[in-house]
């Protein structure tokens, strides 16, 4: 069973880093929320959806905005006004869980489970991921997390919900 995730999050990652890439600033007509809500529908047929968060520090500081769209037969990430500490090997992954306080008063991401969907373009500004070749195999998301593989830790995570 583990293989199986391990082979399907591979072939996943591996569709969505051929189509990353960095753009201009995209406009924002009204500022996102922190707290969660209801999760992204992938399903090609439905209606336009956007889900957006504001980056909360972990490991590092992290900040900015993160904008999930869909539309039918797309679906991009946006960064905008993005900024995130040094470090090598750092990942966008998407979440099944959003991020709650646990007992010892840390921030983590309730569902273990993530998804790395793309190689972070840049530690700073405006950039955008077209992850359009994972809307069939994408589960519902809650949150979004900038993550260090060589180090093992969560730079910064956003919560997501429904504009």
């Amino acid at each position: 069973m583990n293989f199986a995730r391990l082979l399907v999050g591979a072939a996943a990652v591996a569709l969505a880093v051929s189509g990353c890439t960095a753009t201009a600033p995209a406009e924002s007509r009204s500022s996102p929320t922190t707290a969660p809500s209801s999760s992204l529908a992938t399903a090609t047929g439905t209606p336009s959806r956007i889900l957006t968060g504001t980056f909360v520090s972990q490991a590092a500081p992290t900040n900015g905005e993160v904008t999930l769209a869909e539309k039918p037969g797309s679906l991009v990430l946006t960064l905008k006004d993005f900024s995130t500490g040094a470090g090598d090997d750092l990942y966008i992954n998407l979440n099944p869980g959003a991020m709650t306080r646990n007992s010892a008063g840390d921030d983590v991401v309730e569902n273990p489970n993530q998804f790395q969907v793309a190689p972070l373009a840049s530690r700073t500004g405006t950039q955008n991921y077209d992850l359009t070749r994972m809307i069939d195999g994408l589960p519902e998301i809650h949150s979004v997390t900038i993550y260090s593989n060589k180090s093992r830790e969560a730079f910064g995570t956003a919560n997501l919900q429904e504009k």
